[in-house]
């Protein structure tokens, strides 16, 4: 789940267009399959992996294809939760901000040149 995360990332930060989503935002994620956990936090216009589950606001839980999708950006946040396959406790606000930061990171490196 960690490597899954990393690579998120990584493309997270090529992608420059993307940050003005979060240039005021302070969440904490935690995000649970089968193959483990990982925890995003994003504040202040950045986004970190955090290695202390402390003071968790928001969960997003689901199997091991589903998070590969939503980190990957191949399938929406909501689409996989209407589908059944992610349980995501966050309100909808939150939910709208993820959704479009896992969309708008995926693999799109001309985009960012673009915008």
């Amino acid at each position: 789940m960690n490597e899954l995360a990393e690579k998120f990332l990584g493309k997270f930060t090529l992608q420059g267009h993307i940050l003005s989503l979060i240039r005021h935002t302070d969440i904490k994620v935690k995000f649970c399959c089968e193959e483990g956990t990982a925890t995003i936090e994003i504040k202040n216009g950045k986004i970190s992996l955090l290695n202390n589950q402390d003071s968790i606001w928001y969960e997003i839980k689901g199997d091991s294809n589903a998070m590969k999708q939503l980190f990957e950006g191949t399938e929406t946040l909501r689409t996989l939760e209407k589908k059944g396959q992610l349980t995501v406790s966050a309100p909808l606000r939150t939910t709208l901000l993820l959704e479009s930061i896992f969309f708008l990171t995926k693999a799109h490196e001309n985009l960012a040149k673009v915008i």
